[in-house]
């Protein structure tokens, strides 16, 4: 079937200002989707990272230098559509554009795929089926909130029958970051796992201190400790912190995370299928991960199209360890169909059965 249209739409949502992570105040959250319409009226839809600055960029590189490579060609045809953006990134300074763009697109194409197959994207890939293990995850800063009320309300998620919860560090003095670390594990108790993400925040010697003062309360990950460049700073806070390394959530290529698992920069694989590649790379990503005998871990902090995506991958690999649930940054996820991230008796999600991603946004193409 062959490509008709490609068309983009943002969605822009307002938040108070008032919870912050290392990095970002939010007062705001956008999400950019890819719509993709072939000739037969069907529709696919796709996520775009568009974090860090207007959308609007972003979409106007996809309707003026995507969308015209692809209009009437076969729409199967994806690893084709990867070689050749990517042969094109290569002698441009679009490389991080045109990863965003094509992952957009590659979710959209799997969704139509399995929409015409009547098939959920695990299926088509010969998953097993495995339920996805969510973790809940924000613990962002909140000016005048206590260590005490912090734990009380983040343990809350563990009420509500999830396994894990993930808490921003980096953004405040170490005392602060570790009196936040031991009041939520002294709320959920000691089988519950507990992450931490540091978005990059700190030095190599201030990552270690926090480590080391951290490891008493059985830290499942250390989240993006360092500047993602600094490889060998990041594999050093993984031998010498004492707690595994997480990441790197905003990379691409498959040579970024094959440096990382070389150097020994991370145990657990973290990626975000909206620019490391949607499933197309997603599928590498958790085999080259899988050879070195690491679990894979999907970040999300956007739509419900993401979500969904990552619900698909997590079902089609054999090491899935984890996906993000993200407590703020909800886009959409109104949409998702009744019981679709419903949590059971275990804190897993069961995979979608619906055909394509297993949700139906053709009514919000523009």
């Amino acid at each position: 079937m062959r490509i008709k249209d490609v068309r983009t739409r943002v969605f822009t949502k307002a938040l108070d200002g008032k919870q912050r992570n290392p990095r970002f105040r939010w007062t705001e959250k956008n999400t950019l989707l890819i719509f993709v319409e072939t000739e037969d009226g069907a529709w696919g839809v796709g996520e775009a990272w568009c974090d860090g600055g207007p959308p609007a960029s972003l979409a106007q590189f996809i309707q003026d230098d995507v969308r015209p490579a692809l209009l009437g060609r076969d729409a199967d045809t994806i690893e084709q559509f990867w070689t050749e953006a990517l042969g094109r990134a290569l002698v441009s300074t679009r490389r991080s554009q045109t990863w965003a763009a094509l992952s957009a697109l590659d979710i959209a194409l799997w969704d139509l795929k399995g929409k015409r197959a009547g098939q959920p994207i695990w299926r088509l890939m010969g998953g097993a089926g495995r339920a996805a293990l969510p973790y809940a995850s924000a613990g962002l800063y909140v000016e005048g909130q206590s260590a005490e009320a912090f734990g009380a309300e983040y343990a809350g998620h563990i009420a509500k029958g999830f396994r894990a919860d993930k808490i921003k560090v980096g953004g405040a003095p170490l005392d602060v970051d570790i009196a936040r670390v031991a009041a939520l594990r002294h709320a959920i108790g000691s089988a519950p796992r507990l992450m931490v993400d540091a978005v990059s925040a700190y030095t190599v010697p201030e990552a270690i201190a926090f480590a080391r003062a951290a490891r008493a309360f059985d830290l499942c990950w250390f989240e993006q400790p360092v500047d993602i460049a600094d490889i060998e700073g990041q594999a050093k806070v993984h031998r010498d912190g004492g707690i595994p390394v997480a990441g790197n959530e905003n990379e691409y290529g498959l040579d970024s995370f094959r440096r990382l698992i070389a150097a020994d920069a991370v145990h657990f694989v973290q990626f975000d299928l909206s620019i490391s590649g949607g499933f197309t790379f997603g599928r590498k990503l958790a085999a080259v991960a899988e050879s070195h005998f690491r679990p894979i871990t999907l970040h999300h902090s956007n739509s419900i199209v993401l979500m969904a995506a990552n619900l698909q991958l997590a079902a089609a690999v054999p090491n899935c360890h984890s996906i993000e649930y993200h407590l703020l940054h909800q886009m959409l996820f109104e949409r998702a169909p009744a019981g679709f991230l419903s949590l059971d008796d275990s804190g897993r999600i069961a995979p979608p059965e619906g055909p394509g991603l297993g949700i139906d946004l053709s009514d919000l193409a523009p």
